[in-house]
């Protein structure tokens, strides 16, 4: 049993790491908390307190649950059951560093950000994937941080986070925590390098690592030099998500009026594209509308042509296709390209859909689960990205991609759309599901991340906000805002130049999640090598 000493410093601890860790991330936006915030909860690993895993699990739930709490406007079920599955790599990792620290006498300094960054790989690939919360996003304004990203990914920045939390940990431990012959205190000194030979690697590699990253961040920002691309007219209605997951006739039309109206404001400036954001056009545009009938996909078609040939501007539009077939007929999530003579020129349909957002699994086997989808059909995943031609005004020809919604948090995406050749990549989401909570800063800080790993110039259209631009350097240098500065939930467009930089395929782009897969493979190797040696030993 525990004793009450016991559990208020497990408590305590706990605590500590969950608030400092949580204000590591937007909207507190205090992403220097992050370098200390795990220290507490190392800590107790250490100490090797009983039920250290249980409470390992622990700090991950109320961590997750509170970070999550935006999933409550959607559905409180998704709220709790993520929280509950991603506190599984807090237990995971709390046991990964204590087998591979007390079996294998490895200093936690470099168990620590291995395990780590294993665990954020895995939840960023399995069951479709959650690439959130990872250590590295809270740095997406510490721009000399994250320059390493076009090597590394941001697993590079999680890898030195979490290095600097454990070596001060170790620290601590090094200089409080004494070992006086027991059975525990031979424990401890495995934990603080008494007992190995890599102690003084120990206490020079984690600052060579921190002054490493941030020479490279200085040095490139300081050779860094963009130059403007075409300008672009990014489209925010606010339109809010009970009108758009039900809509009536009437607010259809609506919705696709105020998208003009907002849109034929900038008439008569020097604009390239108009952006929309995701499904903001309520008709279909990709089939004859005597097929469905329906006036708003009469509407919505003219509207658009009317648009383009008005504005002299291309057009990037979110909406929903239909593509028929004999016996079938299947939904995308797309973006529409409009040319200025109002032609439409080319589609691209979602690839990475969001489990019971956008689709149904094992919906064949279990018809049931279909309720759980927000939208009246299941949607289809496209089948390759689209490499769309901008022609601008001064005649100069540029290659751009899309995302949609959460393709932005799926570094692959937006990997191979860079190594298709684009110069740069456009963002239409619409997280109006989320109201004005921290998902919008979330999602946004993301999307830097994005930016930094494959040098190149992004810009989000977001129908609730926040809608930015963001250049190669991961610098947010252009957001919509009202007179009150307020970002979500407000109506109005953006206008800005696209920022480009001259450079090749990035390291990351090339090679991709090389890094992450190294920290996996040694993970591996690790507890395997634990498990074996307790079996020959």
């Amino acid at each position: 049993m525990l004793r009450n000493k016991e559990i208020i410093q497990i408590t305590g601890l706990s605590f500590l790491t969950i608030l400092f860790f949580c204000l590591s991330f937007p909207p507190a936006d205090l992403g220097y908390f992050a370098w200390f915030a795990l220290v507490p909860w190392f800590i107790l690993i250490i100490r090797g307190k009983k039920h250290v895993l249980l409470s390992s699990y622990l700090v991950g739930l109320l961590f997750f649950f509170t970070e999550l709490s935006w999933l409550r406007h959607v559905t409180y079920a998704a709220w709790l059951l993520l929280s509950l599955y991603c506190a599984l790599y807090f237990l995971c990792f709390a046991f990964c560093i204590r087998r591979a620290v007390l079996k294998l006498k490895l200093p936690i300094v470099f168990v620590a950000p291995c395990v780590w960054i294993a665990l954020e790989y895995i939840r960023s690939y399995l069951f479709s994937g959650f690439p959130w919360f990872f250590a590295g996003h809270t740095q997406y304004r510490c721009l000399p941080v994250i320059q390493i990203c076009d090597i590394t990914g941001v697993s590079g920045v999680s890898f030195i986070i979490i290095m600097v939390n454990a070596y001060i940990a170790w620290l601590i431990a090094h200089c409080f925590l004494k070992e006086k012959g027991n059975e525990k205190n031979d424990e401890i000194a495995l934990w603080v390098g008494r007992k190995h030979e890599f102690i003084y690697l120990s206490y020079i590699l984690p600052p060579l690592f921190v002054i490493g990253a941030l020479w490279y961040g200085v040095h490139w920002l300081k050779g860094y030099k963009p130059y403007d691309g075409p300008v672009v007219c990014l489209v925010q209605g606010n339109i809010p998500q009970d009108v758009k997951a039900a809509p009536s006739e009437e607010e259809e039309v609506d919705t696709l009026r105020k998208y003009y109206d907002l849109s034929v404001r900038v008439k008569g400036e020097p604009v390239d594209i108009v952006v929309w954001p995701e499904t903001m056009v309520p008709g279909i545009l990709n089939i004859n509308p005597d097929l469905t009938g329906r006036k708003i996909d009469y509407l919505s078609q003219l509207t658009v042509v009317q648009l383009a040939q008005e504005l002299n501007a291309n057009l990037l539009l979110g909406g929903i296709s239909l593509v028929l077939s004999e016996d079938d007929q299947r939904y995308f999530n797309s973006v529409y390209f409009y040319g200025i003579n109002g032609k439409l020129l080319d589609r691209y349909d979602k690839i990475h859909l969001v489990p019971f957002g956008e689709f149904t699994p094992l919906k064949k086997y279990f018809p049931f689960l279909a309720k759980l989808v927000p939208y009246s059909v299941g949607l289809s995943p496209g089948k390759a990205p689209t490499l769309f031609h901008l022609k601008t005004l001064q005649n100069q020809t540029f290659r751009f991609g899309a995302s949609i919604c959460y393709e932005d948090t799926v570094s692959a995406l937006l990997r191979n759309l860079k190594k298709q050749g684009v110069d740069f990549i456009f963002n239409v989401t619409n997280d109006g599901w989320f109201h004005d909570s921290a998902e919008l800063e979330q999602h946004l800080a993301i999307m830097v991340f994005r930016a930094v790993e494959n040098r190149t110039g992004m810009a989000r259209a977001a129908n609730t906000g926040i809608s930015a631009f963001v250049s190669p350097d991961g610098n947010i240098y252009s957001k919509l805002t009202d007179s009150e500065g307020r970002q979500k939930e407000i109506s109005g467009v953006l206008l800005n130049r696209i920022k480009l930089v001259k450079s090749d395929n990035t390291y990351y782009t090339l090679y991709g999640d090389w890094f992450p897969l190294v920290c996996l493979t040694v993970t591996g190797g690790m507890v395997l090598s634990s498990f074996f040696k307790r079996l020959y030993t």
